[in-house]
């Protein structure tokens, strides 16, 4: 990971770097997207063809969400030498 700074507490620059995100806005979205598919894929009376359109449509929306919740990411750090932990946001320097 290419995130460096400094304990803001002791100044260490030991420091173990977690990134999350927010998992459950993550599974509502890709629940969602499955639905929506799965509905206009009933209602156009789906044929085996259609049916493959609307995964690989389907799957390039969710490749899509994942690109833009990426960029969202949280970074929880925490000193390893005084035990300090404080969260970064994806843009903090």
């Amino acid at each position: 990971m290419d995130v460096h700074g400094k304990c803001p507490k002791c100044k260490s620059k030991k420091i173990d770097f977690k990134e999350s995100i927010n998992r459950f806005l993550y599974v509502t979205i890709y629940a969602l997207v499955l639905m929506i598919i799965a509905w206009v894929g009933v209602r156009l009376n789906g044929t085996p063809v259609i049916f493959l359109f609307l995964g690989l449509f389907g799957a390039f929306v969710l490749f899509i969400v994942r690109l833009a919740l990426d960029k969202k990411k949280i970074i929880q750090c925490t000193c390893l030498d005084c035990g300090t932990k404080w969260q970064r946001g994806p843009n903090d320097q």
